[in-house]
């Protein structure tokens, strides 16, 4: 159960959090508020509706460095929701992955792979909401030590998982890379860089340049409320399903 202080201070932080959003020119209009998950195995979500919303969080996440973050984060998704962008509207996002599921004959694994995959790329979308609130370096270095918890260095030898591993590596790289906040020069960047030349280093040439091909669209990657989101995802889709489905030689025997 949470305690009056508790309370209180979700509160100040939502309403910091909202404040500071619309001074840079992101007005939220819903209704939101904040609830304690007990239960809840990752740090938090947003339920979203036509007027109110509400942020979930794990009662664990309240101790977190990164609970500015998470509200942050979660703020922003509810903010590209109200202004009806193409990344948050599910009649396309659920379109264009049924269409590929059916295309490709994905099992319940894969097609719930490839919705991760996806949520790495609205991830993407929001987070530079995120990153540019987040802007003093005691901040920045909480979230770079956030996504080297993210980087895996070995391949388990099942192609399903070490697919997702990968796909959460290139996000976490392409999150700093996206930003300009990979540099060589810091140990930080130096761990992720390593953790994921290792793990590629399982792999033969070819399948390393789909990975490389994958990392690179999420970090360039540019959100164009008038173009044609739906072509976009299905080319991104394409770019997973190169990591899902490598090449059945691709994967060298594991030293």
């Amino acid at each position: 159960m949470k305690s009056t202080s508790q309370d209180e201070f979700l509160e100040e932080s939502l309403d910091l959090a909202v404040k500071n959003m619309k001074n840079a020119g992101y007005e939220l209009h819903n209704k939101i508020s904040v609830e304690i998950d007990p239960e809840l195995q990752f740090m938090g979500y947003a339920k979203i509706d036509s007027n109110n919303s509400s942020i979930v969080i794990a009662d664990w996440a309240l101790d977190s460095d990164m609970l500015n973050g998470l509200i942050l984060h979660e703020l922003a998704h509810i903010y590209f929701t109200e202004i009806n962008s193409p990344s948050h509207q599910s009649e396309i996002i659920n379109e264009v992955m049924s269409h590929v599921v059916e295309q490709e004959g994905l099992n319940n694994l894969e097609a719930r792979s490839l919705n991760e995959g996806f949520n790495h790329l609205q991830n993407m979308i929001v987070d530079d909401i995120v990153f540019q609130l987040m802007d003093n370096e005691r901040e920045r270095k909480l979230i770079q030590n956030f996504f080297v918890t993210w980087m895996s260095d070995e391949p388990t030898g099942n192609n399903l998982i070490d697919a997702s591993l990968l796909a959460r590596n290139a996000f976490a790289l392409a999150s700093l890379k996206r930003r300009n906040l990979l540099n060589e020069s810091s140990e930080l960047s130096k761990l992720m860089i390593s953790k994921n030349r290792q793990f590629l280093s399982f792999y033969k040439y070819a399948n390393k340049q789909k990975y490389e091909t994958y990392e690179e669209f999420l970090t360039k990657f540019e959100l164009n409320d008038d173009g044609d989101f739906a072509s976009v995802l299905i080319e991104y889709f394409e770019l997973l399903m190169n990591l899902l489905r490598p090449d059945s030689k691709s994967l060298e025997t594991l030293r």
